[in-house]
């Protein structure tokens, strides 16, 4: 199984959880791992609130958005306001090859209800392009460095979409 894993990762929590998933499916296949970052990297408080409501207007760097040669597709998005970071919007708005494929979504989050709230919106964007299958992972910020828990819901969700 050949994998990819993207995040955005404003304070390291996303990336942590990201490496980790990594490390697992290094162990069924290849794993490539990308960071979404903004081209002109840190923005101001201003910009990151107006990009919030207008996602389209981000200037990401150079990633891959054609996913057409990976079987799966994970993202890791923290969650802010109910829903995904602003680059992760413009990274999923930008993704194409993903017809049939099966994602593995981690959202970073600090109010459960907050990030279910965004666990739909990213569902439908995803669903719209043809997604066959969407696991979920929900892990608060205080459990980012605990690894026995991470380890746990990232085994069930990867049965849930091997199924």
């Amino acid at each position: 199984m050949k994998s990819l894993i993207v995040y955005y990762s404003r304070y390291g929590n996303t990336a942590r959880v990201a490496d980790l998933i990594s490390d697992v499916l290094r162990k069924k296949g290849e794993a490539n791992i990308a960071e979404i970052e903004y081209r002109d990297k840190r923005q101001n408080l201003l910009k990151r609130t107006f990009y919030r409501f207008f996602p389209m207007f981000v200037r990401l760097a150079t990633i891959k958005s054609d996913l057409k040669e990976y079987d799966l597709f994970c993202v890791g998005i923290p969650v802010w306001g109910g829903r995904p970071s602003a680059p992760v919007t413009k990274y999923l708005l930008l993704t194409k090859g993903v017809a049939g494929k099966k994602a593995l979504c981690f959202y970073i989050y600090s109010f459960k209800a907050s990030a279910q709230r965004c666990s739909e919106y990213v569902e439908s964007l995803l669903k719209k392009k043809g997604l066959s299958a969407v696991a979920n992972v929900f892990v608060h910020w205080d459990d980012v460095g605990n690894e026995v828990f991470l380890n746990k819901e990232i085994s069930e969700a990867l049965a849930k979409i091997s199924q």
